[in-house]
């Protein structure tokens, strides 16, 4: 697999969850001329996937939102097909590596947090 690179994603709290907060998370950065490659939102944390970290950690927090955790985590390209991400996944399971989570980024890309994104690299490029 080519591209397999390690990113970092950026969690933050939405308070308050209720509607419009996801919007103004989404919206701060994109305000801020940063392009989200990919995020995903779960019980009132969101994790947001950029390029540019510094950055959208600042307009998130300027904007009220606290940061839970940042995270290495790995960005692997699958092809729009029935079973691929299964098949990445079996391999770092093949190679006894717990996923802490996942989520689809753009451009058909899996964003994978382990404890140990070196040993997920290895798994899916071996």
């Amino acid at each position: 697999m080519k591209d397999v690179h390690i990113a970092a994603d950026l969690a933050v709290t939405l308070d308050g969850d209720r509607p419009g907060t996801l919007a103004r998370a989404l919206g701060c950065v994109s305000a801020a001329g940063i392009n989200i490659d990919g995020y995903s939102e779960i019980g009132g944390v969101v994790h947001v996937l950029a390029m540019d970290l510094a950055a959208t950690r600042q307009c998130l927090g300027k904007a009220g939102f606290r940061e839970v955790q940042e995270q290495d985590v790995v960005v692997i390209p699958v092809e729009n097909e029935p079973g691929a991400a299964a098949r990445v996944f079996q391999r770092i399971a093949d190679a006894h590596i717990n996923v802490r989570y996942s989520y689809l980024a753009t451009g058909n890309r899996l964003v994978i947090a382990s404890s140990d994104p070196q040993a997920v690299i290895r798994a899916v490029t071996a």
